[in-house]
């Protein structure tokens, strides 16, 4: 999913379509631990392997979740040698949780 800056240049459908996938992105436990863990981190991005171990999760389930995250462009992976890391994408996260989105929609 590409970047969105902004809705309003979207027709009505790929807007609705836009935010269907960030609130399904962000509608599960624990994919907002995984932002909030990134969120806490110093440098904002944490890797993989220390996101399995706060969140006591199995690397195919932390997988898929970050798979969906990266998919809604809520975060973006960068690769260091062999390990994943993720930061979140805060202008994509503007866009959602900006005021039109709260107030009005179109």
């Amino acid at each position: 999913m590409e970047l969105i800056k902004n809705v309003n240049g979207l027709n009505e459908d790929a807007a609705l379509d836009f935010y269907e996938k960030m609130f399904n992105a962000l509608a599960d436990k624990i994919r907002l631990k995984i932002m909030n863990e990134i969120g806490k981190s110093p440098n904002m991005n944490l890797c993989v392997c220390d996101l399995e171990e706060k969140l006591e999760l199995q690397q195919s389930k932390l997988s898929y979740h970050l798979k969906k995250l990266v998919d809604a462009n809520i975060l973006i992976p960068e690769k260091h040698g062999t390990w994943n890391y993720y930061r979140i994408n805060e202008e994509q996260i503007q866009v959602v949780l900006s005021e039109d989105t709260c107030c009005k929609i179109f």
